[in-house]
């Protein structure tokens, strides 16, 4: 958009209780156009508006205008500067954008597929549900039929952009009513999965191992038998593990997850136990590194198509088909551990948990609890006879 900016007049709004900046201003002899900006208090108007009024005429008017953002527009902003790479200071505190931007992206373009060039003060509950139900039935063109979950993550990441939308003053509200939301996106511990939340059995692990023990998914099996031995998470294996945290001397590895939400969260860290097993595994891979940095990741070759190779592991092993890949190893390794009496404050620091009441999570009752139970039953009762 070119042409001369001429500003109008600077006023504001009072809108359910919230100030709002506002600059109209035209283009040549255009019609009139509206910028608003939300403001913390009255005091902050006046500073506000010479703030847009400078951006005006200093860089021209943006692209996103109250009355004049596209649903495309909105979702381009969005991976421009909230989805962006995080960054992290000299504390490792994340002080800008997000750990995993592809699924980011990838969810908002699912998002643009359907939505597209709709003014976004048009894109209301109604127009929210029918996203829902094209994505539960696979309508929407080039994209295929999805779980209640990913269209929840979805719906998510819109509701975020619209919170986006009314902060940057583009809409006045949100379709995101709290109604809303609880009609539309669902708790996932409202309806949890039997599948996506059981364990793996040490026979199904066993099995998975030796479907892994092939010339095309090798490369991936150190990580599983990371994840069984240690209960990592993937993201602690995956993303984040690297050499310096390999202690081989003491046995000792480091790991590392970050949890929560929004800025300026802390990194986690805690040691875990290095079996003999896993200690093999990485000293072979010692051995193989081409890269000699300690801050090289040490399972980097093995994230190449990971995923798609465990998948099938899991399927030629007979493993239930839903059966969550790291989730399960991860559980397993909970219930393993709780069985064999480790008490659960002390599980939930190798989990990486900051609350016993998580660690209950990972625990299933399974035959071999009955049978420890049996056990100590007959044994007093035989004292006790």
């Amino acid at each position: 958009m070119a042409g001369e900016v001429k500003i109008i007049s600077r006023t504001y709004r009072k809108i359910k209780g919230k100030y709002y900046a506002r600059v109209r201003y035209k283009i040549d002899d255009g019609k009139p156009l509206d910028i608003l900006r939300q403001v913390e208090n009255k005091s902050a108007i006046k500073p506000k508006q010479a703030e847009i009024e400078v951006d005006l005429l200093k860089n021209g008017p943006a692209q996103l205008v109250a009355g004049k953002v596209t649903f495309r527009q909105l979702a381009q902003h969005a991976k421009d500067n909230i989805y962006v790479s995080a960054l992290y200071d000299n504390q490792e505190t994340k002080i800008k954008g997000v750990r995993s931007v592809v699924p980011a992206h990838s969810a908002l373009n699912n998002l643009v597929a359907f939505f597209g060039d709709v003014d976004i003060r048009k894109i209301n509950e109604k127009k929210l549900t029918e996203y829902q139900v094209a994505r539960l039935s696979g309508t929407i063109k080039n994209l295929r039929k999805v779980s209640l979950s990913t269209v929840d993550r979805e719906l998510s990441k819109a509701r975020r952009l619209f919170n986006i939308a009314v902060d940057e003053g583009w809409l006045l509200r949100s379709p995101f009513t709290k109604a809303v939301s609880r009609n539309l996106i669902h708790d996932a511990a409202e309806t949890p999965d039997p599948i996506k939340t059981r364990e793996l059995t040490d026979e199904e692990a066993l099995r998975v191992m030796k479907a892994l023990n092939t010339p095309q998914r090798c490369h991936t099996l150190p990580v599983f038998i990371a994840a069984m031995d240690t209960g990592a998470r993937k993201s602690s294996l995956l993303d984040y593990l690297r050499w310096k945290d390999i202690n081989f001397g003491d046995e000792i590895i480091t790991l590392t997850a970050y949890k929560g939400k929004g800025r300026n969260i802390k990194p986690k860290r805690w040691p875990v136990q290095m079996t003999s097993r896993l200690k093999k595994e990485l000293l072979q891979l010692q051995l193989q590194r081409k890269n000699k940095n300690d801050a090289a990741l040490v399972f980097e070759q093995a994230k190449v198509n990971l995923r798609k190779l465990w998948t099938a592991a899991y399927a030629e092993a007979g493993v239930p088909k839903g059966t969550r890949l790291f989730y399960s190893v991860r559980h397993n390794f909970g219930t393993e551990m709780a069985n064999e009496g480790m008490p659960l404050p002390a599980l939930a620091n190798l989990l990486g948990h900051s609350d016993v009441k998580m660690t209950l999570r990972y625990y299933n009752m399974n035959k071999k609890t009955i049978d420890k139970a049996r056990d100590i039953l007959n044994r007093r009762a035989i004292v006790n006879g």
